[in-house]
This record gives structure tokens, C-alpha cells and sequence, in this order.
């Protein structure tokens, strides 16, 4: 195959990468049209393997992404471990590839092996080209390029590293700010935007959403009689019902106090009722009591107006009983 004596500048289209994986994919390309081998791949070394996460298509080998040897087996690993050539036009000629069993058996004869790393200057893995015919001594001149291409790669995988990291703290900050600290329920403000999402999809979709409201009997005694540890278990207990009465569908809340709500999506008036009594029965099986109050969302209605209808019925329900 030609060999160009310089890699030409990254295509623009390197300026809009947004992950690792998109970076990955410029790269392979690039260095298939500008520096053709059989096969060039960008690897992990994962679980004692190296990884293909990304390969150049109909590559001379047949390999696809999740393909790859044992991570001791592989030339990467010699040139790794050894700091043996990151290029070899010949690695007949390299003694730390020339008896390589992985190399021997894909019947490899030239090697490109290029390291990426992490943040820590740990290994992540590399970019690897192999391909079965010999190339001239000049192709050890791209090595400082290649090695660039490496370290550019380095970057972005790191960068992206962080913005996942950033993420999943954001998202951790998130679920915090929207969790009540003593049940782990919902929070009033996490259940005001499930409200609206479920608002949003009722009206673009016209499916039925209800909405249960609990208030739970009898906080105010025990706090007053047994203390607020008492008050505070006797939450969580109705927490732990309401929650394993619901759907994994249903958004569950303590929207404060002795009060809880629960959002269902899909839900129509009839099935609602027979929730709301499963509700009942099984808070009184673990020795509690509560008004409930449920109001289905229909088509011409807000999410406002049922949120409040349901409160509405919550408190008849509490007088009825008292009057019982």
C-alpha cells in the first residue's frame, strides 16, 4: 500500500466531537486514508483483554469491535511493558514482537502501537494498526505524529471522563435536592416536576394520569406522647407502604408532614379507586391510618385542578371516618 510521508492536517469535522467515541471514529478515518493498514482499531485493556471499541470496516483481518486477544498475548502489551517501537515497519526485525503467538497468528508483519491514557498516566488502552505486509524504514517517521494523535486522543478521552464524572454528580445533586431525607421519597419540589412532565404527556397524548393524596392519622400524638423518634419511624413505615403499594410506574412523594401523594400515569378513575383501597388495607396492616383522596386528570382539566380535587377528597375522607 502507498505510504504518505506526512499525515495532512485533521479534517474540520475534528472541531465538533462531542465524546471519546466520536474522536475515536475521526481518528480511525484518518488514518485509513492518510496512513492505510489492514486494520486499524482503537482498544481498551479491559478485564486482562484488549478491547476493540472502534475498528476501520472490512478490514483485512475480519475483526469487529469486541474482538481481541488476551492482554499479555498482544503486541500492545510487549510494546507496552518492554518499550519496544510504537512503530515497527518489520517486527520480524523487533525481538519483543517477533515471537508474538497473537501476531503469528493473524500473520501480522507490520505494527503500529500508540498509547492512550488516563488522567493518572495509567494505560487506557491504544491505537493500533497491524497489517500483513512489510513496510520501508520511512514509516518510522510518523511516529511523532502518530504519537500526537495519541496524546490528542489522551485528552479528549480524559475530558470526556470528566463530563460523564460531572454528570453523574450533577445528577447525584439532583436526585438529593429532590429526596426527602427521612423516607427517601420524592420531595414536594421533585413532585411538582413529575406533575408538569405528566401534564405535558397527558395533553400531547390523552392518556389518563390520577393522583392519590394520603394524609396519615395520628403523627401530631406520637410525636407529642412518644417523641419525634417515634413520629419519625412511624413516617417511614408509611413511607414503606405506600411505596410497596405502588407501581414501579408511580411516582410516590412526602409532599411534608404527615402527608404523602402518589402520581398514576395511565390510571383511569376505576383503577385509581381500587389502588386507593389497597392503599388503606395495607396501611391498616401495619398498624396505620390515613385519609385518602384520589381525582383522575381528564381531557379538558389541569394537573393543578386534579392535584387539588384529590386533596378535596382526601379531607372528606378524613371527616367521614372521624364521624364514624
Amino acid at each position: 500500500m502507498p505510504l504518505q510521508s506526512s499525515i495532512p492536517a485533521p479534517p474540520p469535522a475534528l472541531a465538533t466531537m462531542t465524546s471519546f467515541e466520536d474522536a475515536s471514529r475521526l481518528v480511525l478515518d484518518h488514518l485509513q486514508a492518510h496512513v492505510p493498514m489492514g486494520f486499524w482499531t482503537v482498544s481498551r485493556v479491559i478485564d486482562g483483554r484488549q478491547v476493540y471499541l472502534d475498528v476501520t470496516p472490512d478490514n483485512a483481518f475480519g475483526l469487529d469491535v469486541g474482538d481481541g486477544p488476551a492482554w499479555e498475548d498482544s503486541l500492545c502489551h510487549a510494546m507496552w511493558v518492554t518499550g519496544a517501537p510504537s512503530v515497527a515497519p518489520d517486527i520480524t526485525r523487533v525481538p519483543a514482537y517477533s515471537g508474538n503467538s497473537a501476531a503469528r497468528a493473524l500473520d501480522v508483519t507490520s505494527y503500529v502501537g500508540i498509547p492512550v491514557y488516563n488522567s493518572d498516566q495509567t494505560l487506557f488502552g491504544t491505537i493500533c494498526g497491524i497489517d500483513p505486509e512489510a513496510r520501508p524504514e520511512s514509516f518510522t517517521e510518523l511516529t511523532p505524529l502518530l504519537e500526537l494523535l495519541g496524546q490528542l486522543l489522551s485528552v479528549v478521552r480524559n475530558l470526556d471522563g470528566r463530563t460523564v464524572s460531572l454528570a453523574r454528580r450533577l445528577e447525584q445533586t439532583l436526585l438529593e435536592s429532590e429526596t426527602d431525607p427521612l423516607t427517601g421519597l420524592r420531595n414536594r419540589r421533585s413532585w411538582h416536576r413529575a406533575l408538569s412532565t405528566e401534564e405535558a404527556r397527558h395533553h400531547r397524548l390523552g392518556d389518563h394520569a390520577s393522583i392519590v393524596m394520603i394524609d396519615l392519622d395520628g403523627l401530631k400524638q406520637v410525636n407529642d406522647g412518644q417523641g419525634h423518634a417515634a413520629g419519625d419511624a412511624m413516617l417511614r413505615r408509611a413511607a414503606g407502604v405506600v411505596r410497596g403499594s405502588s407501581r414501579q410506574t408511580d411516582v410516590v412523594a412526602r409532599l411534608g408532614g404527615d402527608e404523602f401523594a402518589v402520581l398514576c400515569p395511565q390510571t383511569t378513575a376505576s383503577q385509581v379507586a381500587v389502588y386507593a383501597d389497597r392503599i388503606r388495607t395495607e396501611l391498616a396492616a401495619a398498624g396505620l391510618s390515613a385519609g385518602v383522596g384520589v381525582a383522575t386528570l381528564d381531557r379538558t382539566g389541569t394537573i393543578a385542578e386534579t392535584e387539588a380535587a384529590a386533596d378535596a377528597a382526601m379531607y372528606v375522607d378524613k371527616r367521614r371516618r372521624r364521624a364514624c
